[in-house]
């Protein structure tokens, strides 16, 4: 074999060794790929919370209410505040009228000086009275003493005797008082004092609370609509009638006829609830304890169904309550989210989870670095998460149609958020 030959087949060689690791280094890429990619890929650790499942739904507040109304045109003064609690014979507000009384108040101020001052010479009065009639006697004895000096001729005496009796005369007037004030009896005085004081408090009218509840001067025109009473009635399409209105707003001058303020009975109150669709409420009844919220807040009031009223697929449920009527008497078209059930579980994100072998589970990364293929039993979806089943102590649930319970995922399990390039069985650091 001549020399040229023999270098073209070494340099075919050295181009067939090449090839050849060439191969196997870009084989050995490709199989390190994925667990390249699996050591990058994200994961999460699940957490453990509660899942809520609420009906929202649009409601109406039922109190018993009872308006008060002016009967007085004029400047009012309020004198409890918006939404307080408060017992009965409280003063609410008071109506003063827009007739003039000052001339009944002075002369109130004249009786009652003048009642002060009788009671204050009641002592005086008596000496005054005794002295009067005294005085009433000696005219008395003048006049027969005149009398007899006409009758014996005694003409140059009688001169003498009526000049005293014109002096008696003079003195009765002077200590007389029955044409004034004083000289009134004490109860004819006192009988003035209250007519007058009747007569001027006509004027300032006072509003009294009748029985204990929450003030509110919101007087909105369903007080005497929604009744806390014949809970039947309350149908789906007769709610859907009611619209909202505007807030009424206090106001310094008021006429005969309007509403001044209202009083509600805290101890006992209600929510009908207009439900969309009857399913959402199947495995409700009569007397099951429920807990609603308003839409948006956190905080759950706890009452008892009273009416179950169904119209084709809709329905109204009116519930009872007791307590927390503060956070609800001033809006009477709540919108009211109704607690369903409540169930703890573990949350994971959606895009977690896959279909293996029409299994639902995920991909977890285990203490050894290899990963693994977790069930999951899912109990319900909120935005982009899902919860799933905590299963037993031992994370172990049953699957449907099955009879042999299989692991979970458990709070201290890291899940593949990515699973595109995740396979069961990879090892990753």
């Amino acid at each position: 074999m001549s020399y040229s030959k023999r270098e073209k087949n070494r340099k075919k060689r050295k181009i067939y060794q090449a090839i050849i690791v060439s191969f196997v280094f870009i084989c050995l890429i490709f199989r390190s790929v994925p667990s390249l990619l699996a050591n990058n890929a994200k994961t999460v650790l699940p957490e453990k919370e509660t899942l809520i499942k609420k009906i929202t739904a649009q409601g109406y507040i039922i109190m018993n209410e009872v308006v008060i109304k002016s009967t007085s045109n004029g400047s009012i003064e309020y004198l409890v505040n918006e939404g307080e609690r408060v017992a009965a014979g409280i003063e609410v507000a008071n109506i003063n009228s827009l007739n003039d009384t000052s001339s009944l108040k002075q002369e109130l101020v004249q009786v009652e000086e003048s009642i002060l001052a009788l009671k204050k010479s009641e002592s005086e009065t008596k000496l005054l009275i005794n002295e009067t009639t005294k005085v009433e006697d000696l005219k008395t004895n003048l006049i027969t003493q005149l009398q007899e000096m006409i009758s014996s001729g005694k003409y140059e005496e009688i001169y003498l005797l009526k000049e005293q009796l014109a002096l008696y005369e003079d003195k009765v007037k002077d200590i007389s008082f029955s044409d004034t004030l004083l000289g009134k009896s004490l109860g004819g005085l006192e009988d003035k004092r209250d007519k007058l004081k009747e007569e001027i408090s006509s004027n300032h009218i006072r509003y009294y609370t009748s029985a204990g509840g929450i003030i509110s001067y919101n007087v909105d025109g369903f007080e005497n609509i929604f009744l806390p009473k014949d809970f039947e009635n309350y149908s789906y399409d007769k709610l859907r009638e009611f619209k909202k209105t505007d807030k009424k707003y206090l106001s310094t001058n008021i006429s005969v006829g309007d509403s001044i303020y209202k009083i509600i009975d805290n101890f006992q109150w209600y929510i009908a609830v207009r439900v969309e669709d009857i399913e959402e409420i199947k495995d409700f009844s009569l007397n099951n304890t429920v807990r609603v919220s308003r839409k948006g807040d956190k905080q759950e009031i706890k009452g008892k169904i009273v009416a179950i009223n169904t119209s084709d697929s809709k329905a109204v449920m009116v519930i009872k309550f007791t307590d927390k009527l503060h956070d609800y008497y001033n809006t009477r078209f709540p919108e009211i989210e109704i607690i369903k059930y409540k169930v703890d579980g573990l949350k994971i994100p959606t895009k977690a989870i896959i279909d293996k072998d029409s299994i639902r589970g995920v991909y977890i990364k285990d203490k050894s670095g290899i990963v693994k293929f977790r069930p999951v039993k899912i109990l319900g979806e909120e935005g982009n998460n899902t919860y799933v089943d905590l299963g037993d102590n031992n994370a172990n649930i049953l699957l449907e149609g099955t009879e042999k319970s299989v692991q979970t995922i458990t709070l201290f399990d890291e899940i593949f958020t990515n699973t595109i390039n995740i396979k069961e069985g990879q090892i990753t650091n």
